[in-house]
């Protein structure tokens, strides 16, 4: 693999830290630190939308979804460091405003360059977010 020797590039040790960082904050429901992370040309794209959203359209959805839950945590993170970014696989664990809990496992591609995020690739299981079936009568 080649790495990208530019005035851009980022350590491993550089690489975790904004990952980390960048959890840390979404936890925190600090949208200030989250915006500082994403570079200005930031992109996100997630596989239950299929769709690829601006750096406002997803920091507009991240206010709208501290307002749907209690608490939400990135639990059980395993960082892996590539050239140009980090691949991150954890659990998102969620409380409702009523208590009711849910976890899930996720992972996040994030290419970064500069001390800055400018793309994530979220991946989901979508089975989790599906109702369940009314038994056959």
């Amino acid at each position: 693999m080649r790495v990208d020797q530019s005035a851009d590039a980022m350590t491993d040790p550089e690489l975790r830290e904004l990952c980390n960082r960048f959890f840390d904050a979404l936890e925190r429901r600090d949208i200030a630190a989250v915006e500082a992370i994403y570079a200005p040309d930031f992109s996100f794209w997630i596989n239950l939308a299929g769709a690829e959203s601006s750096r406002e359209q997803n920091l507009k959805t991240l206010r709208e979804g501290y307002a749907l839950l209690r608490r939400r945590s990135y639990d059980d993170r395993t960082i892996d460091t590539f050239g140009t970014g980090f691949l991150a696989r954890y659990s998102v664990n969620v409380v409702q405003h009523d208590g009711r809990r849910a976890s899930f496992p996720a992972c996040i591609v994030a290419q970064c360059k500069a001390g800055r995020i400018t793309r994530i690739e979220e991946y989901m299981d979508s089975s989790r977010f599906r109702r369940p079936r009314p038994e056959a009568q």
